[in-house]
């Protein structure tokens, strides 16, 4: 790697943000890229005491075009969530901004959007094109899936399919995994994928753990199914609520 490129994920990758806790929630998110820079990214932001947006892009492609994407991205994120913000303007408002300023990139990404807000004891999630959110409960064996409605942004302006979003209700020992392809479309012998399936299964063994021992615990899983390691960029962001 030339000095330059090493430096360059040096700076990008210092943006990605802390692992977030208090007394209600935990946040944990790993990054595993498969070449020093990468389109995978996330933010986490307290909006206000009572409510938390996590947010997470899978920008196609791999190297400097889809890093400098995916930065953009965050910028957006950052400079446009505000307390009242809704996780489907979020996504048209995204969406419209990378069509008008990178359309002509042929550069274009999945999203996904949660609103944790604890004072309506909810949570909010918006999705385009990205894998769906998985969430387990304490106490069960059930896995809920919440799949994206909408498609990749950065296509088409309008969207071809509105963003939809799902409300529900918060409780604690709750578990959420948000997850990029690279860690469901791992490859292990007879280029067999790990799936959404073992996903599942992975997360409803190591539900009692939080944090980064979660984290670890489902990547130790996925790459030990893989035969030569993953092969495309891997973030995984966990929350646990207290």
């Amino acid at each position: 790697m030339s000095e330059d490129l090493e430096l360059a994920a040096k700076v990008h990758y210092s943006f990605l943000p802390e692992d977030y806790e208090d007394k209600r929630i935990i946040i944990s998110s790993t990054l595993r890229p498969l070449y020093p820079l990468g389109g995978d990214y996330c933010s986490i932001l307290a909006l206000d005491e009572n409510r938390v947006l996590v947010c997470t892009c899978d920008a196609v492609g791999h190297g400097v075009s889809a890093a400098l994407f995916a930065a953009r991205i965050n910028t957006f994120v950052q400079t446009h969530a505000c307390i009242d913000t809704l996780p489907c303007d979020l996504v048209a408002g995204l969406n419209s901004h990378l069509c008008k300023r990178l359309g002509e990139t042929g550069i274009y990404t999945s999203f996904y959007a949660l609103l944790f807000d604890f004072e309506d004891g909810t949570l909010s999630l918006a999705g385009a094109a990205h894998p769906p959110v998985l969430q387990v409960c304490h106490g069960s064996k059930n896995c809920q899936q919440w799949p994206s409605r909408a498609t990749y942004l950065g296509i088409m302006d309008p969207m071809p399919l509105e963003c939809g979003v799902e409300r529900i209700p918060l409780s604690s020992g709750q578990r959420f995994l948000l997850y990029s392809d690279g860690l469901i479309e791992a490859e292990g012998a007879g280029h067999e994928l790990f799936g959404v399936e073992r996903l599942v299964l992975t997360l409803t063994k190591y539900k009692n753990l939080k944090g980064q021992e979660l984290n670890s615990a489902v990547l130790d899983r996925a790459e030990a199914f893989t035969v030569n390691g993953f092969n495309d960029d891997v973030l995984l962001i966990s929350v646990a609520i207290v």
